[in-house]
């Protein structure tokens, strides 16, 4: 089998892996929340992770991949949507962390 073919399988397959994980994740984030408030909450950080993956990650890929825009600027946003994943995930178990002692 030719290299570039497995390794285009091996991009594929990782990330069809890596979204069912987010799946299976943005699922369970929900399932276990405790209150209403709690819930509404982690719907809407998830929503928002979700929208942010495909604005900054996917919607770039697929300009990139058709000619639309230059490689380096979908390197640039995959890297922020990296960058703003840390500080996003703090704030909201922070946040999470506080509604649910509100309790």
């Amino acid at each position: 089998m030719d290299p570039g073919t497995i390794g285009l399988i091996g991009g594929i397959v990782g990330s069809a892996i890596g979204v069912f994980g987010a799946f299976i994740g943005t699922y369970f984030s929900i399932k276990n929340t405790r209150t209403s408030v709690e819930r509404r909450f982690v719907v809407k950080c998830a929503l928002g992770m979700w929208v942010s993956g495909i604005l900054l990650i996917v919607l770039p890929l697929a300009l990139s991949l058709i000619g639309v825009i230059p490689q380096w600027f979908y390197w640039v946003t995959y890297a922020l949507f990296f960058i703003l994943l840390v500080p996003t995930i703090l704030w909201a178990n922070k946040h999470q962390v506080a509604l649910r002692k509100e309790k």
